[in-house]
């Protein structure tokens, strides 16, 4: 019950140096999300120049 008086950490008061240890998934995830972008945009401008349409 002492603890009850504790502030509540809110992602605000996190030091802006510290985002990527605060992240709710690690930090290679960042990366994987990047690179499937990176390859999805280049099997659609792929699809567009095959069809044409660029």
């Amino acid at each position: 019950m002492a603890d009850d008086n504790k502030p509540v950490d809110t992602p605000g008061d996190a030091n802006p140096d510290d985002w990527q240890k605060t992240l709710p998934f690690p930090k290679r995830w960042i990366a994987y999300v990047a690179i499937k972008l990176i390859v999805l945009a280049v099997v659609i401008a792929f699809f567009l120049k095959w069809y044409r349409l660029v």
